[in-house]
């Protein structure tokens, strides 16, 4: 009896830590760290790519009372920007309708850092000034490592360190 009581003990221990693994090994893959960025001189990335990613936030956000956003193609846009820009405008309208009441409409945008990632993928930050609030807020603007647009996203206060981007 001693002999069955104790391999049920070892099997209960090394299941129990088994599952205790693989709970970590899911967790950690749910958790993806997201890649170091470093910071690019602004004189260093062609006019070209800068004048993209200002067009799209610009454009994007002063363009909120007509709903008249910018026109993606494949040309300067992902499959997958160019899929939410359609699918997903009802969000694009919601943001720009929240931003228009509260903070008022956009006065100034002032790109003031680039980053970028081993990826290849650039994060473009600019300073962004509306007419209702006094506080400066970010918008910042990603390409991939083709240099097309991949994502916009707007934070109420500019901080002057980079933080990643959480959806809550």
């Amino acid at each position: 009896m001693k002999k069955t009581s104790w391999v049920l003990l070892s099997l209960f221990l090394v299941f129990t830590f088994y599952c205790e693994a693989q709970e970590e090994t899911s967790n950690s893959k749910l958790k993806r760290k997201a890649p170091r960025k470093f910071k690019l001189a602004i004189d260093t990335v062609s006019e070209t790519e800068k004048k993209s990613a200002y067009d799209l936030a610009y454009q994007t956000f002063t363009n909120c009372e007509t709903y008249d956003f910018p026109i993606l193609t494949t040309k300067i846009a992902t499959e997958w920007l160019i899929k939410f820009w359609k699918e997903e405008k009802s969000k694009v309208i919601e943001t720009c309708d929240k931003y228009n009441s509260t903070h008022g409409t956009l006065v100034k945008l002032n790109l003031s850092e680039i980053l970028y990632d081993k990826t290849g993928y650039k994060y473009y930050r600019f300073k962004a000034t509306f007419s209702k609030n006094q506080k400066i807020a970010e918008i910042r603007v990603y390409t991939n490592s083709k240099n097309k647009l991949d994502g916009i996203i707007i934070k109420p206060i500019w901080k002057n360190d980079y933080s990643e981007y959480n959806e809550d």
